[in-house]
């Protein structure tokens, strides 16, 4: 299987850079605009529909040609399919982001560079700039080990894209992750339960009171409450996304170390059933699910382990040994209890339903009493003895639970 990592490098802006970026932006929104009127849909034809008009107004190599079709034909298709559902404003979409989304003819990377071929025997080369995690990169693709794809420029930055081809494993056992808004629960068939305590809720909570602060200031100081918006927001992604990526490097270690498989639950459209209040709405809208899934799925697959989704509905809700649908439990808010006389916390209960979710588990290594054959008070005692934390200087905190 191939994985696909993109990786930001600087670069030294110019004026012929911002001149093609300009141009590349007109190309597509004359794409999108023929493309519209012709009502094709395809990529070829809507190449051939404008290739006159585009040699007329430029003289750049044909290949900008090409790129551009290609994003006008992926914007159109994203367009109609909002359309559809009635998510969009305008009549038709408009490329606004300078940005050039290149063909492999087009550009060469060189490792420390990459040369692009503006028009026929003239190119544009281009410094870039990289720290310590761009020069790993670098290093494997000068021993071969990995590939470029077609590369992306922006105002600041070069996204080059390395391809890497991993052999993903057929595990024995899996893991199976619930993301919460306080915390990351992990179970695997073995059974071990994982739990890291994250601070991205605090983090939130204190921007979105800094940035409602700030917004009072706009009234009277304007250019300064803009300012600062833009520095504490620019902050808080920095924060989150630091969070993210060491969550997801943990989980991603623990499950490599003992040959485990991931499963994720599928949360395609969650967000447009989020109905539960003005406050609550913020505070689930605010916890980065698919930011932390991806990075957990592309940090696993290069290192060889596979990820699977799930579908997610009623996973905190249903039995895992009957069926049935869950009460809360008298002895604890997060406590839930079947009438089949199975009771656990409703996280461990969503992992238990992935893990039986995914065809590919089997069935589970313990019997279904296994779960409430021990008595509440050995339940205790083992979770107060066989309880282990872990970590708390990057933000949050493993607990390893090795008794249900």
């Amino acid at each position: 299987m191939e994985v696909t990592l993109s990786v930001a490098f600087g670069y030294e802006a110019s004026e012929e850079v911002r001149a093609l970026l300009e141009d590349f932006r007109e190309m597509v929104n004359l794409a999108i605009e023929n493309a519209l009127e012709a009502n094709v849909t395809g990529y070829a034809r809507l190449r051939k529909l404008i290739y006159d008009e585009w040699k007329r107004r430029w003289d750049y190599s044909t290949h900008f040609c090409h790129s551009a079709c290609r994003v006008a034909t992926s914007m159109l298709k994203s367009w109609r399919r909002l359309k559809r559902k009635g998510k969009v404003k305008g009549d038709k979409p408009v490329a606004r982001k300078l940005f050039m989304h290149l063909d492999p003819q087009l550009v060469k990377y060189e490792g420390e560079r990459i040369r692009i071929s503006v028009k026929p025997r003239k190119f544009l080369t281009i410094h870039l700039k990289y720290g310590d995690y761009q020069r790993r990169f670098i290093e494997e693709w000068k021993k071969g080990a990995l590939r470029v794809g077609e590369i992306t420029i922006n105002e600041k930055k070069v996204l080059v894209p390395f391809r890497k081809d991993v052999d993903l494993s057929d595990p024995d056992d899996w893991i199976a992750i619930d993301i919460n808004e306080g915390n990351i629960t992990a179970m695997s068939s073995n059974p071990h339960i994982f739990r890291f305590e994250t601070d991205i809720r605090e983090i939130r909570s204190a921007y979105f009171e800094k940035r409602r602060r700030i917004q009072r200031l706009s009234k009277h100081k304007p250019i300064t409450s803009k300012r600062l918006m833009s520095k504490y927001s620019k902050r808080e992604r920095n924060r989150i996304k630091d969070r993210c990526h060491k969550i997801a490097k943990s989980i991603v270690s623990v499950a490599k170390a003992n040959g485990w498989g991931i499963i994720l639950e599928d949360l395609k459209g969650m967000r447009d059933r989020i109905h539960y209040g003005r406050k609550m709405n913020r505070r689930l809208h605010a916890i980065p699910f698919r930011k932390i899934q991806s990075c957990i799925e592309y940090k696993a697959k290069i290192e060889g382990l596979p990820v699977i989704y799930v579908d997610a509905r009623s996973t905190s809700s249903l039995c895992p040994v009957c069926g049935g649908r869950l009460k809360k439990a008298p002895n604890g808010h997060r406590i839930l209890r079947c009438d089949c006389g199975y009771e656990n916390d409703r996280d461990v209960i969503a992992c238990l339903n992935l893990l039986r979710r995914n065809p590919r588990c089997g069935e589970l290594p313990f019997p279904p009493n296994a779960f409430y054959d021990v008595s509440p008070k050995e339940r205790q005692r083992r979770k107060a003895s066989d309880t282990n934390v872990i970590g708390g200087q990057n933000g949050f905190n493993m607990r390893v639970d090795f008794h249900l």
